[in-house]
């Protein structure tokens, strides 16, 4: 602890209700990250160190797993167990099942599938509610397709008090990250054998960007090894939601990605070769991409409080998901990008929970106060990097009142044959 506060590194906090279901805490912040339940005593408190890239929820008992709309439940397809998370190292082969199963149609191909990958620090139970949310938004926008959401082995080492050990879980998730590409992309490839002519449609958030390009490296390199010419539209879109990859993962120039750790090839050229259409939804007011200025709650008329980016502070350079990239990178013919920031709005509980998805203690910065207090960093639109998904309803929490940059994918579905 000592050491976290000698160093000018803004601590978090993650609190979490016992009521909760007990999960890991989910951190995204350059430091550490925090949360804590608003109108109830806090009951159990963590100090997260740094270097975590995380999706920021926690479930709670108000989420319905078993759902009352047309997906009567979060469809799932998991590689849980199969990477041992405080080594990267393979544990088990896994042989997932086949879209079709999942989905429980026998051969019926629904003609449309959407695959949602979640980010890093998302146990089981949250990336059904993810996957749920994304479903969700998409009825609020009347389009009414599957979703089956990919749910890998994000939850690697964390430690309270000691941010070495964070950031090599964060170093680890990233390879973990890279080696569930593979089996994402031989997952899709087998739906498109039994369903050659349906769309496969992956939406991707956080650090679910890097499983996303890794699995279209490998089907890439697996078409150009094997002389196969009809790999052109295997993911007919991919939307990249708040990117956390290196802006230059995209890049149609090899030498861009060659010191990147963990080595993946830059995705420029793959991505011509088996996607119809990517597309970058980024947003520069994301407070876990790119750095913040907050009010100091103490002093209206003095110095705002610097919060710096968790990404750029962790990985040393600029997240795809935080800026418009075409201008300065060789980027692949089919690609575009949006600015979403605008459909961030800005609700601080994108899952109600009854919890702020991030604040952060001011008593853990130097100079600011000596006891706890606790502020909500979500102030303006963009600022909240939970709400990409959408947001529930707090009257009705299984269904959502605003559908997040989910809104935009539909459009750019919807404009394909305009």
């Amino acid at each position: 602890m000592k050491d976290l506060l000698n160093i000018d590194r803004i601590c978090i906090v993650v609190t979490k209700n016992s009521n909760n279901y007990n999960s890991h805490d989910n951190i995204l912040n350059s430091v550490v990250l925090i949360k804590h339940q608003l109108n109830l005593n806090r009951s159990v408190i963590f100090i997260i160190s740094l270097f975590t890239l995380s999706t920021v929820i926690v479930i709670s008992d108000n989420y319905p797993i078993q759902n009352g709309h047309a997906q009567s439940y979060p469809f799932m397809a998991s590689t849980r167990g199969t990477f041992d998370p405080t080594s990267g190292s393979e544990r088990q082969p896994v042989e997932l099942p086949s879209a079709l199963s999942i989905l429980n149609v026998a051969n019926n191909c629904p003609g449309e599938l959407v695959v949602y990958v979640h980010g890093i620090w998302a146990d089981e139970q949250e990336a059904q509610e993810q996957t749920d949310r994304v479903f969700q938004s998409l009825l609020e926008q009347d389009y009414n397709v599957p979703v089956i959401g990919f749910s890998w082995d994000s939850n690697t080492f964390f430690s309270k008090y000691n941010p070495e050990m964070s950031l090599h879980g964060w170093n680890i998730a990233k390879q973990i990250a890279n080696e569930n590409g593979p089996i994402l992309g031989k997952f899709i490839s087998d739906y498109k054998g039994e369903c050659p002519d349906d769309k496969v449609r992956i939406v991707a958030h956080s650090l679910g960007s890097r499983v996303t390009l890794s699995a279209i490296q490998w089907l890439f390199e697996g078409s150009r090894d094997n002389n196969m010419t009809n790999m052109s539209e295997t993911f007919h879109t991919v939307h990249l939601l708040g990117a956390a990859v290196n802006n230059y993962q995209i890049s149609k120039n090899s030498e861009d990605c060659e010191f990147f750790n963990p080595y993946l090839p830059c995705s420029g050229i793959a991505i011509e070769a088996v996607v119809g259409q990517i597309y970058n939804l980024y947003n520069p007011e994301d407070n876990m991409l790119t750095s913040e200025y907050v009010l100091n709650p103490f002093c209206q008329y003095c110095y705002y409080i610097y919060l710096p980016s968790p990404y750029e502070f962790s990985e040393q350079h600029d997240a795809m998901g935080a800026n418009p990239i075409k201008d300065f990178i060789n980027t692949p013919s089919n690609f575009d990008e949006h600015l979403v920031s605008s459909s961030i709005i800005p609700d601080v509980d994108t899952n109600k929970d009854n919890q702020c998805d991030v604040e952060v203690n001011l008593k853990l910065i130097p100079g600011i106060t000596q006891f706890d207090y606790y502020l909500c960093t979500i102030t303006k639109y963009g600022d909240n990097h939970m709400g990409y998904m959408g947001y529930r309803n707090g009257l009705n929490t299984q269904i959502v009142y605003a559908p997040g940059a989910i809104e935009q994918v539909v459009i750019d579905w919807r404009n394909e044959n305009n």
